[in-house]
């Protein structure tokens, strides 16, 4: 068998993290309306308020990460302790893309590759270009052997 090499690698997208980012945003503009209006004293609270928002979705994010190789697809999770789903590429059984109509709207989707073995799967949610990372398992599944079951 030949070496693995990673084809594509990611972190589910930004806008898995809009509601947080927007409160954050909303406590920054609080603090501009604080400081313009003569309260100057309160808007270093309304920015400290911020901060937990931001870095609460930085860290989920960077706690998940997914990888497609030439020999399996695989997702991480966690920043201490960690947690890691793969798939072998000639054991998957079906590759399945899901996308609701505001993710279509921002190019994101949920790829599910599964396999026939206890319904073992491995997802990745809310990846940027979903689709083209959905080809690109099937086009190594098939290179390696797979399968061609959709």
């Amino acid at each position: 068998m030949s070496e693995e090499r990673e084809v594509w690698s990611g972190h589910p997208s930004w806008w898995n993290f809009w509601l947080p980012m927007a409160t954050g945003d909303l406590l920054i503009a609080l603090a501009g309306l604080l400081w313009w209006t003569g309260r100057a004293r309160f808007a270093p609270w309304a920015l400290a308020a911020a901060a937990p928002f931001y870095l609460g979705a930085v860290l989920r994010r960077a706690g998940v990460s997914y990888s497609v190789s030439t020999q399996r697809v695989r997702a991480t999770t966690g920043l201490v302790s960690k947690r890691v789903d793969e798939v072998e590429l000639p054991d998957i059984r079906n590759i399945t893309l899901t996308q609701s109509v505001p993710e279509r709207l921002a190019g994101i989707g949920t790829v599910t590759v599964s396999t026939a073995a206890d319904g073992v799967e491995v997802v990745l949610r809310s990846i940027p270009g979903a689709e083209a990372v959905k080809e690109t398992i099937r086009g190594l599944r098939r290179d390696a052997g797979g399968g061609t079951h959709e």
